[in-house]
């Protein structure tokens, strides 16, 4: 059998069969959650670059007792040397690249703290008040607050909870891509039908600035930044996605936002 129809299968197999036992374990342990704690999730698939940064940033930026978890697809560059060698990071490591919204199910069940946050492996916080900042809309009536792009959900690049809040409304990642209509973006995109179900409780950190081209280089709520394509690129050969975006754009946007945004002060 074909290399992608074992890795379909297997992928189809966790989701079915896996996942409702990790989702299982993680409704015995909502008593035993660490209130007041956050643990940061991201997932990572040959990023090792944005990966390093990440978790730089998070940990010098964030409350001493932010966790930080890091579920990796299979990768094949430096990433898991670079974790087994990070102290204080743990690190889910998949037999093989299960996909963002099954690698980011598979983070958020696994956590073991009050609050769970969802950072792309291309993001990263800007300054010692993200985290307050982000999770105190989770103290009146917001469910999930975090970065909105282009419509009204909570995009994954940034995205705050309860963990109860996941596991209890068994809640999901999985995207449900729909074509597009009408020159409008697709519907359906990771972590929306999430968005949908909890609509009105949601909290936006909107765009405050943009690099370009398009989404390229976006800062949400002067808390968070998002490359949105410095990792894309690991999936393809193209030179250009979407129609506009050059590998080189990205690269750059990349390297402009870390000497920008990433030095210590």
């Amino acid at each position: 059998m074909p290399v992608p129809d074992r890795d379909r299968w297997l992928r189809a197999a966790v989701w079915s069969v896996v996942l409702p036992v990790v989702r299982a374990r993680a409704s015995r342990r909502l008593a035993a959650l660490e209130a007041g704690v956050a643990t940061v999730v991201t997932v990572n698939w040959n990023s090792a670059e944005q990966l390093r940064t990440l978790l730089r940033l998070v940990r010098s930026r964030s409350p001493e007792r932010t966790r930080i978890l890091v579920v990796d697809n299979h990768s094949r560059d430096e990433s898991r040397a670079l974790l087994s060698a990070t102290p204080n990071v743990e690190a889910i490591n998949l037999p093989i690249n299960l996909g963002h919204d099954l690698a980011l199910d598979i983070g958020f069940l696994s956590v073991r703290t009050e609050f769970v946050v969802a950072l792309d492996v291309d993001a990263f916080p800007l300054h010692g008040e993200w985290l307050r900042e982000l999770l105190q809309p989770l103290d009146s009536s917001a469910t999930i607050a975090g970065a909105r792009l282009n419509r009204e959900y909570v995009h994954p690049c940034c995205l705050a909870m309860r963990t109860r809040t996941f596991v209890e409304r068994k809640h999901s990642f999985r995207n449900r891509y729909r074509p597009r209509r009408d020159g409008k973006d697709a519907s359906g995109d990771v972590g929306e039908i999430m968005s949908q179900r909890e609509t009105p409780r949601l909290f936006f950190f909107d765009p405050t600035s943009q690099r370009g081209p398009g989404d390229v280089g976006t800062v949400f709520g002067g808390l968070v930044y998002h490359n949105f394509y410095s990792t894309r690129f690991n999936g393809t050969d193209a030179a250009v996605l979407d129609g506009h975006v050059r590998q080189s754009d990205a690269e750059a946007a990349w390297n402009e936002a870390v000497e920008r945004y990433g030095r210590e002060t």
